[in-house]
């Protein structure tokens, strides 16, 4: 009895320490996964859109891997750290150019920021955001209202998270990305963009 619950446990922590794409057939063993916070960047516009550089970076261990809108959040669910988060949704967003992938690259890189001080995920973070208004202004991402007992999504607009995160991200526990939200202001203008502080909405500037 004590060989097969030593089996049974060795069969839970292989599938703990392993990320598999079911549909290719695809692992991921745990010491492939970047657990660090340093961020080497492979061109200086890994992660933002249109650049694509992020699929021939070395240090990605997802450039090969079938990930796909089907299972992405599978994967993402797996992820251990935020410099594991950057490679995944980088990879995504270079596969399938979408709103919502320029937004959690740039999430990923605001907590790799957070966790580790990396002075390359800041501004890389600011650029990503940066993007997310410029290319996929009108784009959305899904909430679960998880007051209600089904799974019920709604849409929350990728523009307000953008501004709201770059003008002060405190309450979701992230570092701000400037010294001042007033210099979050300035850059947005400057990029074309107006942060309602009250309303939390964002506008194209005239």
């Amino acid at each position: 009895m004590k060989i097969i619950k030593l089996f049974v446990l060795l069969g839970l922590v292989t599938v703990f320490l392993m990320g598999c794409d079911v549909k290719n057939g695809t692992i991921l063993e745990y010491e492939q996964l970047p657990t660090d916070n340093v961020l080497n960047l492979y061109g200086e516009n890994e992660g933002i859109y249109p650049d694509t550089n992020v699929l021939n970076d070395p240090e990605n261990p997802y450039a090969d891997v079938g990930i796909n809108m089907d299972n992405v959040w599978d994967f993402n669910d797996q992820c251990v750290s935020p410099k594991d988060k950057f490679y995944l949704w980088a990879t995504m967003l270079a596969k399938i150019p979408y709103g919502e992938h320029q937004y959690m690259t740039a999430q990923a890189l605001h907590q790799l920021y957070t966790v580790g001080g990396s002075e390359n995920a800041k501004e890389q973070a600011k650029k990503a955001y940066h993007a997310a208004l410029d290319h996929f202004f009108d784009s959305a991402t899904w909430w679960q209202a998880e007051w209600l007992n089904d799974e019920t999504y709604y849409a929350v607009l990728i523009r307000e998270l953008t501004g709201h995160y770059l003008y002060d991200p405190s309450d979701e526990n992230l570092l701000p990305l400037y010294n001042d939200p007033a210099m979050a202001l300035a850059d947005m203008s400057e990029w074309g963009y107006i942060y309602d502080i009250e309303t939390g909405a964002v506008s194209r500037r005239d």
